[in-house]
């Protein structure tokens, strides 16, 4: 029993070793280009309201009411209940972030970020890129993240967006 206690302790201790190495924040960036017209990509990027019945990821979602900006609680099933904030929005740009819930602190959330919704015409279509900008405090957590893929979650938007509008596209990950 000791030896496997003995492991266990060197396994979470070389987990937690190597997530503190990973770095704190991280960006993502994502693109896509579609047939379908700027306007008509831009009022579904913008109407998170309807996220659910197009995007994979997303279960459901509610407006909260009462709030200074306009906030969205999002149910990502697996990946739990986030609150996300719109900080700006004008015509082909939308700025979100992940906020505490009312029973969270911004310390005791853990994770967090910014995510830059971007559509315009392009000389290839109707582009749509998505920037995440995130952090995550625990080397426990950066590990998962790491594991899990940097680009997972946009993508997964992004390609749950071109199928809502009968496309099939490949995201690009952009190095700017």
């Amino acid at each position: 029993m000791k030896k496997f206690l003995l492991f266990i302790g060197l396994i979470v201790g070389g987990v937690w070793f190597y997530g503190s190495r990973l770095p704190r924040e991280h960006t993502a960036r994502s693109s896509i280009v579609l047939v379908s017209p700027v306007d008509t990509v831009f009022k579904a990027v913008r109407n998170i309201g309807q996220q659910p019945t197009w995007w994979s990821d997303a279960k459901s979602v509610r407006a909260l009411r009462g709030r200074r900006r306009e906030t969205w609680e999002l149910n990502m099933g697996a990946d739990g209940i986030i609150t996300i904030e719109v900080k700006s929005a004008q015509q082909g740009r939308v700025v979100t972030e992940i906020v505490p819930s009312e029973n969270e602190t911004e310390e005791s959330m853990g994770w967090g970020g910014t995510w830059t919704y971007e559509v315009f015409q392009s000389a290839a279509g109707t582009e749509v890129e998505v920037t995440e900008e995130g952090w995550v405090e625990s080397p426990f957590f950066r590990v998962l993240a790491k594991l899990r893929g940097r680009y997972r979650t946009v993508d997964s938007y992004l390609t749950s967006l071109a199928a809502h509008f009968g496309e099939v596209a490949t995201p690009r990950h952009a190095t700017r």
